[in-house]
C-alpha cells in the first residue's frame, strides 16, 4: 500500500509546481526529481496515461492501474485546491479559443510521447538498470508542455489536466479532451511499444 501514497505525493508536486511556477523547464525539473526520488516505491508513473501504458505492457494489474489512477486523479484536485489557496486570485489562466479537436490531437500525440518513453526508459528490459530514466522522462513532458502550451496547456497528462481545469486554467470541457488524449495516448504507446519491442 506504500506505494498509493507514493503516487499521491509525486503527482500531487507535480501538479503543484506547474500551477503555481508557470514554468515548462521547473516542471519537467520537479518531474525528473520526482520520479528519481519515488520510483523504487511505486516506479514513479504520476500520470494516469502512463500507468495505463504499463498496465497494456503487461508490468502493472488491473486492479492497481485503476488504484494507480484514481490517487493520481485525486492528487491533481488536491493540487489545484492547494494552488488557489496559496494564489488566490493570482494564477494565471489560459486562454483557449480553439476547436476542441485540435486540443484532443496535440494532448493524444504528446501524451503518448510521455507514455512512451516511460516504457522504453523504465520498464524495457534491454536497459534495466540505467541512471537516465528520469531525465527522460521529465525532458519528454518538457517537449509535450513547450509544444502545446499556447493550444491546450500542454497537459500531457489526464492529472494535471484536470488540475488545470479544477484550477481555473482551462475550461471545464477540457477535462475530456484531457481523459481522453490520455486514454488514446497511453494506449498507443503501449501498442507501439510491442510493436518496435516484440522480445520483451
Amino acid at each position: 500500500m506504500n506505494k498509493l501514497p507514493a503516487e499521491f505525493l509525486g503527482t500531487f508536486f507535480f501538479c503543484l509546481v506547474a500551477l503555481l511556477s508557470h514554468s515548462a523547464m521547473a516542471t519537467a525539473g520537479a518531474l525528473a526529481a520526482l520520479v528519481y526520488g519515488l520510483n523504487y516505491v511505486s516506479g514513479g508513473h504520476f500520470n494516469p496515461a502512463v500507468s495505463l501504458a504499463v498496465w497494456l505492457r503487461g508490468q502493472l494489474d488491473r486492479q492497481e492501474m485503476l488504484r494507480y489512477a484514481g490517487v493520481q486523479m485525486v492528487a491533481g484536485l488536491l493540487a489545484a485546491l492547494t494552488a488557489r489557496f496559496l494564489a488566490g486570485h493570482a494564477l494565471t489562466a489560459y486562454t483557449i479559443d480553439f476547436p476542441w479537436f485540435r486540443a484532443l490531437a496535440g494532448e493524444t500525440v504528446f501524451t503518448f510521447l510521455v507514455a512512451f518513453t516511460f516504457l522504453h526508459v523504465r520498464t524495457a528490459r534491454q536497459v534495466a538498470g540505467n541512471t537516465w530514466f528520469g531525465a527522460a522522462i521529465g525532458l519528454a513532458w518538457l517537449a509535450g508542455n513547450s509544444a502545446l502550451g499556447g493550444l491546450s496547456g500542454g497537459a500531457c497528462n489526464p492529472a494535471l489536466g484536470f488540475a488545470y481545469a479544477c484550477a481555473a486554467h482551462a475550461p471545464p470541457w477540457m477535462i475530456l479532451v484531457y481523459l481522453s488524449a490520455g486514454l488514446a495516448g497511453g494506449a498507443a504507446a503501449a501498442v507501439t511499444y510491442r510493436l518496435l519491442n516484440p522480445n520483451d
